[in-house]
This record gives C-alpha cells, sequence and structure tokens, in this order.
C-alpha cells in the first residue's frame, strides 16, 4: 500500500496522529483507519466525530504500559479519515477495500468509529474463518430497523452471514433477536455473566488458535466511564473486566483487526475518548508481547 498511500490524502502527522506517532507506512505494524460514518443512528447523534476526537484524546496517553512493561511506540501508522460517499452500500464497500489493502500489506488494521456498521464492512474483508468478538451492550442482531436492514443494530446478525460471532457483555435485546440467535446458535454473554470464569473459558475455548477481528462498542461500559456513546444503557462492564477479558483473548487467539466504535464526543466530557484510545493501546500493547514470546 506504500504507492496507494501516497495518494492519499493524509492529515494525520505529529501531534495529529495516534499516539503522536510519526512513522513511514512501511515501517508500521498497524494501521488506525478513522471512520466517520453515521448514517442509521438511531437514537444520539454525533458519532460521526469520534474518530477525530479518540485520536486528539491518545495525545494525552503515555506510550508507557507498566503491565506489560512495553512502549508502543514507532509502530503504528494513522491513515486520514475516509471520505465516505452518501451511500452505505458504497460506504461499506470503502471500508472494506481500505481494510483489504491494509491486510495484503500485512498490517494490522484498527478502525476507529462512527456507528457500528462499518464493522460490517471491514467484516467483509476477512476470511471466512475469522472469528468476531463483539463487546456490546447490545447484540445488534435486529433484521431490520425501519424498514432499513443494513443498520448499526443488525451488525453482528450480518457479519454472523458468513462468519462465527461472539457477543460479550450484552444488556439489551428484543425477543426476535433472542430467537435468531439461538436459532443459529451464537455464542452470547450477557452483562450478569460478564465475570464468569465458565463463560470465559468457553469463550478462549472456542477461539483458541483461531483469528479472531475483536470490535468494541464503547456502550458495553458502564456509562459512568463512557457516556459519550450513540445509544447508552444503564450497567455495563468495568475497564478493569474488559482489561482482564482482553488479555486471555489476546494471548489465546490471533488478533488480525480490531476496531473500537459508537464513540459521541459530549464537549469537554473526554472520558470516552480517552477511553477508546487507552483501549486501542493497551490491545497494541498486548499484542507485541505476545509475538515476542
Amino acid at each position: 500500500m506504500e504507492d496507494k498511500a501516497k495518494r492519499k490524502d493524509f492529515i494525520y502527522e505529529g501531534s495529529n496522529s495516534f499516539l503522536g506517532e510519526v512513522v513511514a507506512y512501511s515501517d508500521a505494524k498497524y494501521v488506525i483507519i478513522p471512520v466517520p460514518i453515521e448514517m442509521t443512528t438511531s437514537f444520539l447523534r454525533g458519532t460521526r466525530f469520534g474518530p477525530r476526537e479518540v485520536i486528539n484524546a491518545s495525545i494525552s496517553l503515555e506510550n508507557y504500559d507498566h503491565e506489560t512493561d512495553r512502549e508502543v511506540k514507532d509502530e503504528i501508522y494513522t491513515l486520514n479519515e475516509l471520505e465516505l460517499p452518501p451511500n452505505m452500500e458504497k460506504s461499506l464497500e470503502c471500508i472494506k477495500d481500505t481494510v483489504s489493502d491494509v491486510l495484503q500489506d500485512g498490517k494490522i488494521p484498527i478502525l476507529i468509529g462512527g456507528e457500528h456498521t462499518m464493522t460490517y464492512g471491514a467484516s467483509i474483508a476477512f476470511d471466512k474463518d475469522t472469528i468476531f468478538l463483539v463487546f456490546d451492550a447490545h447484540a445488534d442482531f435486529k433484521k431490520d430497523m425501519l424498514g432499513v436492514e443494513i443498520n448499526h443494530a443488525s451488525t453482528c446478525r450480518l457479519i454472523n452471514q458468513n462468519k462465527e460471532v461472539i457477543i460479550f457483555g450484552v444488556r439489551s435485546l428484543n425477543m426476535n433477536e433472542l430467537e435468531e440467535i439461538k436459532k443459529r446458535k451464537v455464542s452470547i454473554t450477557y452483562i450478569e455473566e460478564a465475570d464468569s470464569k465458565a463463560k470465559i473459558n468457553n469463550i478462549l475455548k472456542k477461539i483458541r488458535g483461531r483469528k479472531v477481528y475483536i470490535s468494541v462498542d464503547m456502550d458495553v461500559f458502564d456509562p459512568s466511564i463512557a457516556p459519550g456513546v450513540g445509544t447508552p444503557q444503564p450497567g455495563g462492564i468495568s475497564y478493569g473486566l474488559f482489561l482482564n477479558v482482553l488479555k486471555k483473548v489476546v494471548a489465546t487467539a490471533d488478533v488480525v483487526g480490531a476496531d473500537v466504535n459508537e464513540v459521541r464526543p459530549i464537549l469537554e466530557e473526554k472520558s470516552t475518548e480517552t477511553l477508546a484510545a487507552k483501549i486501542i493501546e493497551d490491545l497494541i500493547s498486548l499484542i507485541d508481547k505476545n509475538s515476542s514470546k
């Protein structure tokens, strides 16, 4: 993608890139893809501004991770925000093509959104044997929303047409979704089971040695630590619990891609954006730690 990258209109350099990293594309292991998509938002609007604010928040983070004893440095390349057409199908194709380019270059794509529909677009670029582990307050298994089949509340259902999906942290769904999830035998962990060793071990058994894509809808967290989301729900997991699961997942599977999504900036309240940036930093640190073993 070196030549293709030169043809893109990049704006993120230095303090405007993730963690302030200034790295040549050819030297990067991870590629940040900002995806300002917002076409089917059903409640609070503003997720199109999420990528920009997450990148801005990342500048406030330290690069050193004491838990892994690693410094996240000189390995992240940040693309310009994707210029998406005002059409869902064409936007998904743009996302898919960008992710495909990054994968073909042997790098790990990390998307920042934007509504959760972007994960479906990214999924099309991956092999059918890639498992999608989705952290989400919602099951996202609706057949449609207001007659629209491709929407943010149908993401897991859409991905599951061709790939295995595991959903973690759910506390909101309807009966139609539940019936379809049972019919397809999709693995789902509800919020009250989130700290269950048996449930987590079952997930680890499913993904052991497999290629995994991790998608984090920020509404999976308790609104007290992540209020800036498109569809907030009472309750939710803590970051400590999430990080514990993330460590086990990265140590068990081959993480080939990831995203954080549904970040909706709230004026001067930047806790959600900072948490999203921290998730990306911790994920990179954990992948590096495990790949060096």
